[in-house]
């Protein structure tokens, strides 16, 4: 079981605003990494709602370096990669939007939100929240730290095959008729074969 959970934080409403990234690799079926960097948005506009979910300041940020510097560093754990994010759909776009405000290729990634994987595997839980998810399984969770809920996403993945008795996030998947996300940039022309 290899994979990487990545988490963004983002200064305010905009899918660019990403203010801390985490990840947590997996492989074989244990965490051997974790890491998180603070970025600098291209606008420095924290909306006080963010601020007070995550605690990050413009003051924590206005040093650090913007996404695009750290692409180099961030690329090498997603590119090729199976990719896992709670409630994905957010996490991915940011991802989408900071490659395309950037103008960075696009790298190829497939992934997995365990929001959903967990609603398949327990379906009777009250909440699907990854604090709550988190609580129901005994995960410590320093919640809307990137890199801690990454490494919450990355064990509520693993807690998911376990529980569903596979080997894997593909055979999960298959398991429970889920497809497979690819981060794709919705304005690439794609070319017919004739």
């Amino acid at each position: 079981m290899n994979w990487v959970a990545i988490d963004f934080e983002t200064a305010n409403e905009k899918r660019t605003s990403a203010c801390a990234m985490g990840i947590a690799v997996v492989e074989n079926a244990r965490i051997v990494k974790r890491v998180s960097w603070l970025i600098r948005p291209s606008e420095l506009y924290f909306n006080w709602f963010n601020t007070h979910i995550h605690g990050i300041t413009e003051a924590d940020v206005i040093d650090k370096p913007r996404f695009d510097e750290l692409w180099d560093d961030f690329r090498p754990f997603l590119e090729g990669k199976i990719v896992i994010a709670h409630n994905a759909g957010f996490d991915m776009s940011v991802l989408r939007n900071l490659l395309n405000e950037y103008g960075i290729t696009y790298p190829e990634v497939h992934y997995f939100c365990t929001r959903i994987l967990a609603k398949k595997v327990w379906p009777a839980l009250s909440s699907y929240r990854l604090n709550m998810i988190s609580a129901h399984l005994g995960i410590s969770l320093r919640h809307h730290d990137a890199e801690e809920d990454a490494v919450a996403c990355a064990e509520i993945a693993l807690r998911c095959c376990n529980d569903a008795g596979v080997n894997s996030l593909e055979e999960l998947a298959m398991k429970f008729g889920i497809a497979k996300g690819c981060l794709a940039n919705p304005s690439a022309k794609t070319v017919k074969k004739k």
